[in-house]
């Protein structure tokens, strides 16, 4: 169900199921869309990749947890001025 495509650009994860979050009708909440070369595409929210890496537990993942809330933050007190 889960696919990474290694492209120019870098790679691309194309997620059928997250653990942690489920099936794509309870991911869709954690989700927005973005536009890629021209193709609208629902990606993972910031809450939602770090709810899914949380879930996921891995070492690689677990390291990126800071980066991850420390970006969120910033986000929510832009969105406050």
């Amino acid at each position: 169900m889960n696919f990474t495509l290694t492209t120019d650009v870098g790679d691309v994860d194309i997620l059928g199921d997250v653990t942690g979050m489920g099936a794509y009708e309870q991911i869709v909440a954690f989700s927005e869309d973005i536009e890629v070369f021209e193709v609208s595409c629902k990606v993972l929210t910031l809450e939602g990749l770090i709810k899914a890496k949380r879930a996921v537990g891995r070492a690689k993942d677990l390291k990126l947890l800071p980066e991850l809330e420390a970006l969120l933050e910033i986000r929510k007190a832009e969105k406050k001025t």
